[in-house]
């Protein structure tokens, strides 16, 4: 779009390569005014309040994590703040919260939820509660109509002393209500099943009372991950539901999604940057300790294969902030606990080892942009730059090299899973709504982030899910 020749703008992000995912790489100014994007063109910097020259650099869309978890180790508030700092300074401007609440009614707690998000929050969100109970099901339209919520989370395998399972009738009741509300309403489910994960962990303790990281991927069997998808997948289509698979980890869960594919089903399948990155011979051990667990090497390149073919639409953090203390990595294999930050190295991990294995930068780009934008109903506001989206941008430096060193992300946690581990390709400046928030590793503007509530939409097409071509 050529600017008009009276326009002003208050930013102006000058001389730098966008990647528009659908479009490709293009030479382009990009004039924003009322924190939207409202020009992209040559030469607009001449009509500007601000510039930032970002010549030589790589401008992105803002990063949309669809998959963290905060308020888990400290008060919400303040994980509010916290780690949507660390998420701003990683390039992520938009994330989908898991909410917990295991018994109560959301309605007891959305609006100090929402709250938190709108004043305490470096970059905006959607939530996904979590659904345990059948008074949470009964209530899902009223969280709809009430919130704009258009997402909910099942555990078919829970985490002893963290969430519960829900047996298969409740989450066939529960996709019923959720695809009631509507065919863009989204059910995401944890895909585990249930017995086959509780009696590999006694078995575990029982066979090794001490071990390995390696030996966690004992307690969660790639098997008990694919035979999930599968049950997950024929109760979504009795039930009509549009089925989301959270943090796909395995390749054989991997190939149920592939089979499925070809059957013809229409559904969403995610992974994360920790799997994407790491695997389970890890230096780090058991601060990289997590459900699903990391898996050996040979799981972590069938995901790329998947993610560079489509097969994986979406990748995020599933992000669970948490201290040394109460991680506990010295408790070993049953004792230390399963979570870890990943916001701040979300957009690093994906640049570095995506491109280590030749994934194109556009095909990185779309599933952390504009598909998850796409399936939480959010796009084109967000997900892409296009004139009337929101100015969210993150200017990436593809050379950059950086030692990860928890201090640096400035999240609450006092480790990450990457420490110590050298990454290429980091931001250098992250833009959201249209203001420089962030800028070489630190917090340059205050906290602008909101929550999006969502309206229905019509039914999505969902041909993009099924090739690499976006």
């Amino acid at each position: 779009m050529a600017a008009n020749a009276a326009q002003e703008f208050d930013l102006v992000v000058h001389n730098g390569t966008l990647v528009i995912p659908g479009a490709g790489q293009i030479k382009a100014d990009v004039g924003i005014a009322g924190g939207k994007i409202v020009a992209l063109a040559e030469n607009l910097s001449d009509t500007a309040k601000e510039t930032y020259d970002a010549g030589g650099r790589t401008v992105l869309p803002g990063i949309f994590d669809p998959h963290i978890h905060i308020g888990n180790e400290q008060p919400y508030e303040s994980e509010a703040e916290t780690e949507t700092r660390a998420a701003i300074l990683g390039g992520v401007t938009t994330v989908g919260i898991f909410l917990r609440s295991l018994e109560d009614s959301y309605f007891d707690h959305l609006p100090a939820f929402r709250k938190a998000m709108d004043e305490r929050s470096y970059v905006d969100s959607v939530f996904h509660p979590q659904i345990f109970t059948e008074r949470q099901i009964a209530e899902i339209p009223g969280y709809a109509e009430r919130f704009g919520i258009r997402s909910f989370k099942f555990y078919m395998s829970g985490m002893p002393g963290i969430v519960k399972s829900v047996t298969d009738d409740v989450l066939l009741h529960g996709f019923r209500t959720v695809a009631s509300l509507g065919p863009d309403a989204v059910a995401c489910v944890h895909c585990e099943t249930g017995a086959l994960i509780d009696r590999a962990r006694n078995e575990l303790k029982v066979r090794k009372p001490e071990g390995t990281l390696a030996d966690w991927e004992d307690a969660h069997p790639a098997i008990a991950e694919a035979l999930a998808i599968q049950t997950a997948l024929y109760l979504a289509k009795i039930a009509g539901a549009h089925l989301y698979v959270v943090h796909l980890s395995s390749r054989q869960g991997l190939a149920v999604v592939r089979a499925a594919r070809r059957a013809g089903m229409h559904f969403t399948v995610e992974t994360t940057t920790p799997y994407l990155g790491i695997n389970s011979g890890d230096p780090n051990g058991f601060l990289v300790k997590m459900v699903p667990p990391v898996r050996t090497p040979e799981h972590q390149e069938a995901l790329w294969q998947g993610l560079l073919e489509g097969s994986i639409n979406t990748v995020g953090t599933d992000n669970t902030s948490r201290a040394r203390a109460t991680k506990k990595p010295e408790a070993g294999l049953h004792g230390s606990r399963p979570g870890l930050p990943a916001l701040g190295t979300h957009l690093p991990a994906l640049l570095h080892y995506g491109r280590l294995r030749g994934v194109p930068l556009e095909i990185l780009i779309e599933r952390a942009t504009r598909s998850p934008a796409r399936v939480y109903g959010i796009y084109p506001q967000k997900g892409t730059i296009a004139v009337g989206s929101d100015a969210d941008l993150v200017v990436v430096d593809l050379e950059l090299e950086r030692v990860v060193r928890a201090e640096d992300l400035q999240g609450m946690s006092d480790f990450s899973p990457f420490e110590g581990k050298k990454l290429r390709g980091w931001p250098v400046a992250t833009i959201k709504a249209g203001t420089i928030v962030a800028r070489d590793g630190k917090i340059v503007g205050k906290p602008n982030g909101r929550y999006l509530p969502r309206k229905p939409a019509p039914a999505r097409r969902f041909e993009w899910f099924r090739s690499a071509e976006a």
